[in-house]
């Protein structure tokens, strides 16, 4: 299986980094909230919230 390092979707892209923001600010609950809302895949909320190490190089770190 191919692991894709970019991600096609600007518009989730953008979510996802508004996400981990929230999630340090706010908890994880509301970013995973917010994400879900914004139409991000379950696996990928889960992997960006409680898997630091395993997100994108274009996520925030």
């Amino acid at each position: 299986m191919i692991e894709r390092r970019s991600r096609p979707d600007r518009t989730k892209a953008v979510a996802v980094n508004a996400g981990i923001a929230m999630a340090e600010k706010q908890g994880r609950e509301m970013a995973a909230e917010f994400l879900e809302d914004a139409g991000v895949p379950l696996p990928v909320i889960a992997r960006v919230l409680s898997e630091p190490e395993k997100r994108r190089a274009e996520d925030l770190r």
